[in-house]
């Protein structure tokens, strides 16, 4: 566990497609969050015998989800062109598998010596929001389908192994 807290001044997303093109949101004053993260990325089974639990197993995967929100300060459309999979030639990381439009995601929190970085593959931004305001903002929410590892002073920690 980190001694030194990070904080909303700290977070980076950098998306990525197969065909190299990338695009990176500053996140000051916006945030990043992954909710459903579960050990081998499988959601647990449980069963049970006349009241006493029998067996315990991995059974189907559970997809985390995803959001991320910034400052709409300069309204540049590579972030949202890229993952609505609109840049000129575009290749999805899903393309082997079907046509969904997929990217692979990074989120890096750097604050010292004890940074961390996040590499997420194969995620659906499903929904980009604007919002007018007092700032503007602009979210992004999706899934992820793909293979999740965390890197920082410790060594790098694989949370999920595959699709």
């Amino acid at each position: 566990m980190s001694a030194i807290p990070s904080n909303f001044a700290d977070g980076v997303w950098t998306i990525t497609d197969d065909a190299g093109h990338s695009a990176t949101l500053a996140l000051s004053a916006g945030d990043f969050t992954i909710s459903g993260l579960i050990a081998a990325g499988r959601a647990v089974t449980v069963t049970e015998s006349r009241g006493a639990v029998v067996g315990a197993r991995l059974a189907a995967r559970a997809r985390p989800t995803f959001s991320g929100s910034a400052t709409l300060s300069s309204p540049a459309a590579a972030f949202q062109m890229l993952a609505m999979g609109e840049t000129a030639g575009f290749v999805s990381v899903l393309a082997t598998i079907g046509d969904a439009v997929g990217v692979d995601m990074a989120f890096s929190a750097n604050y010292g010596a004890e940074s961390r970085s996040w590499a997420i593959q194969d995620a659906v931004i499903n929904s980009i929001e604007l919002k007018e305001g007092d700032p503007s903002t602009v979210t992004y929410s999706g899934e992820i389908l793909g293979p999740v590892s965390v890197t920082g002073p410790e060594g790098t920690f694989v949370l999920i192994a595959s699709r």
